[in-house]
């Protein structure tokens, strides 16, 4: 029986490279493939955030990045100036702000997965007459009040209020120390404060958000009016969760104030003419409280009863008419007696007088005796 050879399956070295070649050059292939795929599954990695702080005059210039690849994710963020909440918004991956700062002023950023650093503001080398201004906002029943201090020598102009939907509003000069402001805004509303920054643009100053305090309604405060000898007296009571100004309005009058804390109570005393129309009212907003008409005054007329009318309108009884007279004619013996007692009196001192005179006559006589 014949054996039968099989065909080789040799290959020679040449080619048998090539071949290998084309293996791992499709396997190179797959695994790429594959990385692709993996990597856009994958959330997008993001770089260590990086906050950098650039000194001006008169104010810091922040800028970040926090090397996010693609999306648009964002972050809350509060910033801080000597420890005081001035700002708060939302961080996206890249941006910067610019923010009014006076020199050695500590600024903090906080925001997640930032470092926790802060930052001390330098005022750059030819930087002069920046100024040194503060802001601090609070929330009263009807309107904002912005505080703000002026640590230098000379008043800060330039100052601006932004609105929603409205222009930037230009704001009363600040001088030396400390000055209050007020703003009437609606439950919500955000502000912010900007001032001009020496070679051109603007830095914040201060922004936040309006939130009105509970209970702040017209009727939160009850007012009582007492009529008194020269004009009205007003007496409030509060029940609102905040802080209300009152003012009182009496036209030709003079009328006053009182600031009203939480449940607080006051009083005002109005001076004004009868007939005045009083108002009382928010002295920011004009916000009505109530409303009185001063009546007519008593004071300084005659006592309608000099001796002294019983309670409940009783008069005095009538000259000549007491108790069992009926009311007839006045009784007038007793004055007539009064005056003989008085008319004998003058006349035996009269007469007492006649002889004493006689007595003491004097008589004249002549030289010779005549």
């Amino acid at each position: 029986m014949r054996a039968t050879s099989l065909p080789s399956t040799s290959v020679p070295p040449r080619r048998a490279g090539t071949a290998i070649r084309r293996m791992l050059a499709a396997a190179a292939a797959l695994l790429l493939t594959g990385g692709v795929v993996v990597g856009l599954a994958a959330p997008a990695a993001a770089d260590p955030p990086e906050v950098r702080l650039l000194n001006l005059c008169g104010a810091v210039d922040f800028t970040w990045s926090t090397g996010t690849i693609g999306g648009d994710e964002s972050w809350p963020t509060t910033v801080l100036r000597n420890g005081a909440v001035i700002d708060e918004f939302v961080m996206r991956d890249r941006g910067g702000a610019t923010y009014v700062a006076g020199d050695g002023d500590i600024f903090e950023i906080r925001r997640e997965g930032l470092p926790e650093r802060t930052y001390a503001h330098r005022v750059p080398d030819g930087c002069t007459g920046a100024p040194e201004l503060t802001a601090t906002a609070k929330d009263e029943c009807f309107s904002l009040v912005l505080t703000f201090v002026n640590g230098g020598d000379t008043p800060v102009t330039g100052l601006q209020m932004l609105l929603p939907g409205s222009a930037p509003r230009e704001l009363d000069p600040v001088g030396p120390g400390s000055i209050a402001q007020f703003f009437d805004l609606a439950d919500g509303d955000p502000f912010q404060v900007r001032g001009p920054v020496p070679g051109g643009g603007w830095a914040t100053l201060l922004s936040g958000r309006y939130h009105q305090p509970e209970r702040c309604t017209p009727d939160a405060v009850k007012v009582r009016f007492t009529d008194v000898c020269d004009g009205v007296r007003v007496d409030l009571a509060s029940t609102a969760g905040g802080v209300i100004r009152v003012e009182t309005i009496a036209p030709g009058g003079t009328g006053g104030g009182a600031l009203l804390a939480p449940g607080d109570t006051g009083r005002i005393d109005v001076v004004a003419a009868p007939g005045t129309v009083v108002q009382v009212r928010d002295a920011v907003t004009g916000v009505e409280f109530g409303r009185h008409t001063i009546g007519t005054s008593t004071c300084g007329s005659p006592d309608p009863s000099p001796t002294g009318a019983e309670p409940g309108g009783t008069e005095p009884p009538s000259p000549g008419g007491g108790p069992g007279t009926g009311g007839g004619l006045p009784v007038t013996g007793v004055r007539t007696a009064l005056f003989s007692v008085a008319g004998l009196l003058l006349l035996s001192a009269g007469a007492v007088l006649f002889l004493l005179a006689r007595r003491r006559r004097l008589r004249f006589t002549t030289a010779d005796g005549r």
